[in-house]
């Protein structure tokens, strides 16, 4: 975090309110995700998640101020979490065998994405260690690609 805060001009306290901003943003949007994810397709709304996802780490990379870490840390991540939160991929059928084959080997495919997502999270730490924070958040985003 200290990286960050100095490097884009902002303080703790700043930061803290994107991340508060995401916590709102990963619950309210849940309900609605769900039944979109019903009406349009799960799959869909889970690409949507993931596309969110990947423009909250490009806005927080590129970030040069509080606007930026907010929108990208707060409000986009924490809208992609909605859609692929993985309370969200088990309430929907998908793992539980409310689908077919087909869906329940996508969910477990999910489940096991979730499950590596702390390899994932140690390789970005190690680029941010090396290399800067915006390297690390990068990372992630060459991670989700």
């Amino acid at each position: 975090m200290p990286p960050l805060t100095r490097d884009t001009g902002i303080s703790v306290a700043d930061f803290t309110l994107a991340i508060a901003v995401q916590k709102p943003g990963l619950g309210l949007p849940a309900a609605a995700g769900r039944r979109l994810g019903h009406a349009a397709g799960h799959a869909r709304l889970m690409v949507g998640g993931a596309l969110l996802y990947t423009l909250g780490l490009v806005l927080l990379a590129t970030a040069q101020g509080l606007t930026g870490v907010v929108l990208g840390a707060g409000v986009a991540i924490g809208a992609a979490l909605a859609c692929n939160g993985s309370a969200l991929a088990h309430g929907c059928g998908i793992a539980t065998g409310a689908g077919g084959p087909a869906q329940r080997g996508a969910g477990h495919r999910l489940g096991g994405r979730f499950a590596g997502r702390d390899a994932g999270r140690a390789a970005g730490q190690g680029l941010a260690m090396e290399f800067g924070w915006r390297v690390g958040v990068w990372g992630f985003v060459a991670l989700r690609c």
